[in-house]
């Protein structure tokens, strides 16, 4: 079911009809991955729920209970920063698929705090962010300037909204009939299309083009949207393929969520050691006024002194190695981002190859069971007109065998710098050194096959494949480099496709 701005107008005067005033409960995040905000009124509690990376992103009412979990990253700062408010307004953006809800609070002492939930319903870049005073909180997906040409969205920064789209105000209402629609677009029934019982579409206002179709109406845009909503889950529920993405997806989640659980009792510890001067100073102390106190009174200072000294140095001794296991959990995390960004880019073929990756992340699944040898494809391959050959690898397990098989010691490796991507090999069969314009080819390669790709210039380093080496315990395709030298390129193909029957299969 496609939404357009008018829907979403539509959808917030709903929102607000339904919610003003109610009570944020908790936020939190549902089994299935979606955010979900517990919002109290009149007695009844629903959740509004958000699937702001679907291909149609949805804001949906339903009913249940948030699961009892400590939560990490932007559901937390949503908790903490909503839990107890009401809400205030819901708001759209005319001509924009964006819904702001506002919501407030007054302190103790009277001061009313407004914090705004902005939900970006933008098909391929939805996003959740929190926003307090025209400031980025947290954001569901955080993103700097040089992941995206338009704008970024950080924490500390101020937000931006996205730019409205030019052009037609509305994919499926001509422009003529746009004003009278937002003019009265709370007032009325939906037309509403189905085809075998099964919804298509709906909108204000009739649609020609849909007119072989069953017609109906509905009052309720919300209940239009939960059953779209119910109708797509039964469907990826019978699609395998779909199960086990959404399977890995919540492996990947979970291993994430305890990741940052460590990561937050580690810090707090860190918290504790830093806090460790003032036992040596308190101790210190003892010593330097001994000579004050009464003879019988010395034994016991003495003895305290010796205490906390003891407690200094044992928490000074934990501090290096509790830091450097952060440094390892900041690892294990970005880790974990590249595997989810692995599994974005996957193709329905290659599923396996990202499956096999995470379960190398998991030792009690690496020795459950023998796996079927997996069938070899031939990697993603380009030849260039002075005769250099430039693979590209598609998964963790052929960046892996790129890397670690098929290069050699001294062809060139590329990837982009500080970001998920992929491997790139740059080879010649002389063995000579590639000119440049081969060298500006394999770093375009290595941005267009990155989370980068978007971006209008990309940094990408490359090195020796000598200089590489695989990450010990890491996923497959996670390795360190050194010697890198730089590149600044623009993503993309440059004239070059993949040579016949050597990167198709």
């Amino acid at each position: 079911m496609y939404t357009d701005w008018l829907l979403v107008r539509r959808l917030a005067l709903e929102l607000e009809q339904r919610f003003k005033g109610a009570r944020v409960r908790d936020a939190g995040r549902l089994e299935d991955g979606r955010f979900a905000l517990a919002l109290w009124r009149r007695g009844m509690q629903s959740l509004l729920c958000a699937d702001v990376f679907a291909s149609t992103p949805l804001l949906t009412v339903e009913s249940g209970e948030l699961p009892i979990a400590v939560e990490p990253g932007f559901v937390r700062a949503a908790g903490s920063a909503l839990r107890g408010s009401s809400v205030a307004s819901v708001a759209s953006r005319r001509g924009d698929r964006l819904i702001r809800i506002e919501f407030g609070a007054r302190s103790r002492f009277g001061v009313e705090d407004r914090v705004e939930l902005v939900f970006e319903l933008i098909p391929r870049f939805g996003n959740i962010i929190l926003v307090k005073g025209g400031v980025v909180v947290a954001a569901l997906k955080e993103f700097a300037a040089g992941e995206n040409s338009i704008r970024s969205v950080q924490a500390g920064a101020l937000y931006e909204p996205p730019p409205l789209r030019a052009g037609r105000s509305s994919n499926v209402i001509a422009e003529n009939a746009v004003a009278e629609l937002e003019a009265t677009a709370l007032d009325g029934d939906l037309h509403v299309y189905r085809r075998d019982g099964a919804l298509v579409q709906a909108h204000l206002a009739e649609l020609p083009h849909y007119s072989q179709l069953e017609h109906g109406r509905c009052g309720s845009l919300l209940d239009l949207l939960a059953e779209a909503r119910e109708s797509d889950a039964q469907a990826r529920q019978t699609e395998p393929l779909a199960k086990r993405r959404n399977a890995l997806q919540r492996r990947l989640a979970a291993r994430e969520n305890k990741l940052r659980n460590d990561l937050g009792e580690l810090e707090r510890k860190l918290r504790e050691g830093e806090t460790s001067r003032a036992l040596r100073d308190e101790g210190q102390a003892i010593y330097e006024t001994l000579h004050e106190l009464p003879p019988q009174e010395q034994p016991a200072a003495k003895q305290r002194a010796a205490e906390l000294f003891v407690k200094y140095k044992r928490s000074t001794g934990a501090i290096a190695h509790l830091q450097r296991r952060r440094a390892e959990l900041l690892t294990a995390i970005e880790d974990v981002a590249n595997l989810q960004w692995e599994l974005e880019r996957a193709e329905d073929a290659r599923l396996e190859d990202v499956e096999e990756a995470i379960a190398a992340l998991e030792p009690q699944r690496r020795s459950a069971s023998k796996r079927e040898p997996r069938r070899k494809r031939k990697p993603l391959r380009f030849d260039t007109p002075s005769g250099s050959r430039i693979y590209v690898g598609r998964t963790p397990i052929e960046n892996a065998e790129l890397t670690f098989r098929l290069a050699r010691p001294n062809d060139l490796w590329f990837h982009v710098q500080s970001q998920p991507g992929a491997h790139v090999i740059l080879q010649r069969g002389d063995r000579g050194q590639p000119p440049a314009e081969d060298l500006m080819t394999a770093a375009a390669l290595a941005a267009l096959h990155s989370k980068a790709r978007n971006s209008p210039k990309v940094t990408v380093d490359y090195t020796y494949r000598k200089h590489v080496r695989k990450r010990p315990g890491a996923a497959p395709g996670l390795v360190y480099y050194s010697k890198p030298k730089t590149l600044y390129v623009e993503p993309g193909l440059h004239g070059q496709v993949p040579s016949p029957d050597k990167g198709t299969a």
